[in-house]
């Protein structure tokens, strides 16, 4: 009796940490995947000036290094079948923004504005406005 409530405890208590264990396996993406978002907010932020934005953004593109790496070697999202783990694999252009430049011996933000149909001039030229 004793033995069969420790193992419905048990089951119960998996049951319950199952999907939080399973959103722990992408954490690494989705801390890649916030660390770009702010690198494309700093690249867009229209109160930066030009010096402001390029030190945020060579700060940006050296933390996405160490993130990219981190998310490339976790084992964890490579056996994942979760929904987010595959787009971010498919998209690997979009989400590996410094790994994908260098290939193309471009910035992580020269990379994600020609991946987005942009080009540096067009939003040199563009102004804030609202819709």
């Amino acid at each position: 009796m004793k033995s069969l409530m420790m193992i419905s405890i048990g089951t119960l208590l998996f049951a319950i940490t199952a999907p939080s264990i399973a959103q722990d396996n992408i954490l690494s993406l989705s801390n890649l995947e916030r660390e770009r978002a702010a690198l494309i907010n700093d690249m867009l932020n229209p109160k930066f000036d030009f010096e402001e934005r390029l030190v945020r953004i060579n700060k940006r593109q050296r933390q996405l290094t160490d993130m990219e790496r981190m998310v490339i070697r976790d084992e964890r999202l490579l056996a994942s079948e979760h929904r987010t783990v595959k787009q971010a694999f498919d998209n690997y252009e979009l989400t590996f923004l410094v790994h994908a430049g260098a290939e193309e011996q471009k910035t992580a933000s020269s990379q994600w504005l020609e991946k987005v149909q942009f080009s540096s001039a067009s939003v040199m030229r563009a102004s804030p406005s609202y819709r």
